[in-house]
């Protein structure tokens, strides 16, 4: 029995005797009614807020909080530009940087029907990366075709290594045949997943149950090499697919025309060919039963550039189509381009450098590749590497070359004009063969970002002569002076210089490798701030003509110079032959004009003295 129901009890059946147990009693009551009132008004506290909480903890905002929110490697504010302020509630984005949307851009269909799914995959990272994709197919539905190389296990539709890359779209498509038997109202709901990251798409069956059958049913073909584009000598893998949508088991031929500049390779299957198609006869198939064919054929070595190759599959009135442009260069979607400045914030009147990578993803060489830079608004044009010129709206490229699995280095440096807004975003973009990529940077007092303490100009390399001028037969004394400005060592430094001209002889040079007119050496780690510098002389050869340049190249490569650009490790330079002249007198064009004059004044007076003596 508790306390206070003692004193209840006591309340109750306290009865005075005496006057002094009057007293008690009264005391004792009071004692009890203020109790009891106590502890029915904890009671209905209690019921009606709820029990009181034996804790309590600070909350932070997900920009106040010292994580990593939304894995972007940029932390609270205001490191991480989506924050605006300590109390914004969200980092950004989450997860692992990959957005996947997945739809078929229906909201119903038709039983027998077609339907094509897009999935579209994106990313926020730099480096990009590369994600497996997993399609899950709806019921009711048949695969007739997935494309980049898409593989079907059991009911799911698998693609590995699929490479997606910040400020470009990639998308997977993956068509589809619904039953015939498929009822009414039926939802065909299909899901993609990647990375943990997924989304679904529904879409409902409409029309009658039951779909009538009779002559005028066909048997469904289709044709497919998976690609776009291809290059002359390429092989293309063809799949044809034939699905009979009836309730009946069906015999079928089915015909494939060769397409012209190709030649033949595989056919798979019992059939006949001839030099304009190949023929597979008496087939059959049952009812809502799918079969596939394998055909592969190679394009010619003197196909066209931009020639369709049309191929075309039928099955009696049914037919499908595939076509395949010829294109002798890389492909569009093998080159992929970066772009950043290295900076969250820029102040108005400041320079700022974008650095453009454009990479090769193939084995084959590409060339005449052009390169687009569209600088953002309140930024005015300063300068450009690598030939880029600015046309006054764009800095271009024209014709570079990137090596296969190579990539190209470029520059471009803006000023921010000075009546920029604070809080505008400099948006620069970037594109190749249709290929694009953003960068952002905020306008702000001061400017903050790994770009601001990275100098232009990376590595200065410089070369001195001991002249400017120099006559045939004499020597010349370079010094060349290689200075590591970055903020990590350099390794395996090759440094090579060449003079392309046949008037120049090496006569010694400090520690170098001499082959001809080059001298290459070799520097196996310069520090930050650390200075290297050798001397090596030249002479130049007595039958040097007279205003002969001698043209000079020092080139800079080796480990921990990836991101630096082209121009950055060059350094040229050139030395003009002058021959020598007369010591005094006059120069040679006078002297020649007056030996003239001599001899026609004595050719003159020769003949006034024949004159003369005949007379």
């Amino acid at each position: 029995m508790t306390k206070n129901n003692k004193i209840i009890i006591v309340l109750a059946f306290c009865l005075p005797t005496s006057p002094m147990e009057t007293v008690h009693c009264n005391r004792t009551r009071i004692l009890a009614a203020l109790t009891t009132g106590t502890f029915l008004v904890i009671t209905l506290h209690s019921l009606v807020m709820g029990v009181p909480a034996q804790t309590a903890g600070a909350v932070f905002t997900e920009c106040a909080d010292g994580i990593d929110n939304d894995s972007d490697g940029l932390i609270d504010y205001p490191q991480d530009v989506q924050c605006l302020s300590l109390h914004d509630d969200s980092e950004g984005p989450t997860g692992r940087g990959l957005f996947l949307s997945l739809s078929d851009g229906l909201d119903t269909v038709l039983p027998n029907g077609n339907v094509t799914y897009t999935i579209t995959l994106k990313t926020e990272r730099d480096g990009g990366k590369e994600v497996d994709v997993y399609f899950q197919m709806p019921h009711q539905t048949n695969l007739i075709s997935a494309s980049a190389g898409g593989y079907q296990q059991d009911e799911m539709i698998v693609w590995k290594n699929v490479s997606v890359f910040k400020g470009s779209t990639t998308k997977l498509y993956i068509n589809v045949a619904v039953s015939p038997y498929a009822k009414e109202d039926l939802l065909l709901v299909a899901q993609a997943t990647s990375e943990g990251e997924k989304d679904s798409d529904t879409t409902r069956v409409t029309g009658a149950s039951d779909v009538p059958y009779n002559a005028a049913d066909q048997i469904n073909v289709s044709v497919t090499d998976g690609k776009k584009y291809a290059q002359r000598g390429e092989l293309l893998n063809y799949t044809i697919s034939v699905r009979n949508p009836s309730r009946d088991e069906k015999t079928f031929t089915l015909r494939l025309e060769i397409p012209t500049e190709t030649m033949v390779e595989y056919v798979g299957g019992d059939h006949s060919k001839t030099r304009q198609a190949i023929t597979w006869a008496d087939q059959k198939i049952g009812p809502d039963r799918a079969r596939d064919y394998k055909v592969s054929v190679r394009i010619t070595d003197d196909a066209k550039e931009f020639y369709n190759i049309r191929t075309r599959a039928s099955v009696a009135a049914a037919s499908a189509t595939d076509t395949t442009t010829v294109h002798t260069g890389v492909l569009p979607d093998a080159l992929v381009v970066s772009t950043t400045d290295g900076l969250t914030q820029a102040s108005p009147g400041s320079l700022v450098t974008y650095n453009v990578i454009v990479e090769n993803t193939t084995e084959k060489l590409a060339t005449e590749i052009d390169v687009n830079n569209m600088l953002p608004t309140f930024m005015e044009f300063v300068d450009a590497s690598e030939g880029g010129y600015w046309t006054g709206k764009n800095v271009r490229w024209n014709g570079l070359t990137v090596s296969p699995y190579g990539t190209r280095n470029l520059r471009v440096t803006g000023r921010v004009r000075s009546d920029a807004p604070k809080g505008e975003r400099l948006r620069n973009t970037v594109s190749v063969k249709g290929y694009e990529s953003v960068d952002y940077t905020e306008i702000a007092s001061i400017a903050s970002g790994k770009g601001v303490q990275r100098d232009i100009q990376n590595v200065l390399v410089n070369k001195r002569a001991n002249k400017s001028e120099v006559r045939p037969g004499e020597s010349v004394t370079y010094t060349v002076t290689l200075l590591n400005v970055t903020d990590h060592a350099l390794r395996n430094v090759m440094v090579d210089d060449r003079m392309d001209s046949p008037y120049v002889r090496i006569v010694s040079a400090d520690n170098g490798k001499t082959d001809g007119s080059s001298i290459h050496w070799n520097i196996n780690e310069l520090a930050p701030g650390q200075q290297w510098a050798v001397r090596y002389t030249v002479q130049i050869d007595p039958r040097a003509p007279h205003g002969v340049e001698v043209p000079n190249i020092v080139t800079v490569s080796g480990d921990g110079m990836e991101q630096l650009a082209l121009t950055e490790r060059i350094y040229t330079s050139n030395i003009e032959v002058v021959s020598n002249l007369p010591p005094t007198g006059a120069p040679f064009d006078a002297i020649f004009l007056g030996v003239t004059g001599l001899a026609g004044a004595a050719q003159t007076l020769a003949q006034r003295r024949k004159l003369f003596r005949r007379a």
